[in-house]
């Protein structure tokens, strides 16, 4: 159960800020790496110039970001769309190999790290489209274009394969959010027990000092009670000098009969 209507956006941000910050910094090592499959991937098919061009323009554009606009979501939204140019060229300098199409559903999983499901949506909108406008190229006639290695594709088999991309961002979507509520739950549930816990220090320190009091009282009562003893002694010492008195006074008495 959410309750993430407890707090407002503000201490949601606060909430989620240091996860997103590792997030960021896990993403710039998953752009740096997709970077170098690029590279690696250059000499299969001497796609040298694209990849280069590709890998250093995304990776100026994700450091440019974050450094204009640090504190705007943008740079996330912009990472999800680096990932899908990124499966776009690989599939392209493997001219088509299916596995490369697998670099899709990787790059969805690596955005559940934002805790968001709208990050997804770059990524799924690129796919979709670039999948779409390349086969229709590819599969029309246009030279030099590659999306599938296979002699024809179907509108069906386009259909499934559309189709199945966008259940596993929708899925990867699920748990981002998922992570997102149960971090504000665990949030919120720390501010309570924070509380909870200060509602006892200060029940304790109450009671403290009702203690203090008590003990101060009784100390009072103790002093009180000597007090109290020692008249009390004073006036059994009196009583008997008095029954001694009147005891002598009798003697007295008689001896004048």
């Amino acid at each position: 159960m959410s309750n993430s209507h407890l707090l407002n956006k503000k201490q949601i941000a606060k909430v989620l800020a240091p996860y997103r910050k590792k997030a960021d910094q896990y993403m710039t090592r998953v752009l740096l790496v997709h970077a170098g499959i690029a590279l690696f991937l250059a000499f299969f098919y001497n796609t040298w110039f694209l990849g280069i061009a590709v890998s250093v323009l995304a990776t100026a554009a994700w450091f440019g970001t974050k450094a204009l606009l640090p504190e705007s979501s943008t740079h996330r939204y912009l990472a999800s769309s680096l990932l899908g140019i990124y499966v776009a060229l690989f599939i392209y300098q493997m001219h088509g190999m299916f596995e490369m199409h697998f670099f899709a559903f990787i790059s969805a999983a690596i955005l559940i790290i934002y805790q968001d499901w709208k990050v997804q949506i770059p990524l799924i909108v690129f796919i979709v489209v670039h999948h779409a406008s390349f086969a229709y190229a590819q599969f029309a006639g246009v030279p030099d274009v590659y999306f599938t290695q296979l002699q024809y594709m179907d509108l069906q088999t386009f259909v499934f394969h559309a189709v199945l991309a966008v259940a596993v961002v929708a899925i990867c979507g699920k748990w981002g959010h998922s992570f997102r509520e149960n971090t504000i739950n665990d949030a919120i549930t720390k501010l309570q027990l924070r509380a909870s816990n200060k509602k006892m220090a200060d029940i304790n320190k109450a009671l403290h000092s009702v203690k203090q009091q008590l003990v101060k009282k009784n100390e009072e009562l103790n002093i009180n009670n000597e007090e109290l003893n020692q008249r009390n002694d004073e006036l059994i010492k009196t009583t008997q000098k008095q029954i001694e008195i009147n005891a002598k006074l009798t003697d007295i008495d008689w001896k004048l009969f």
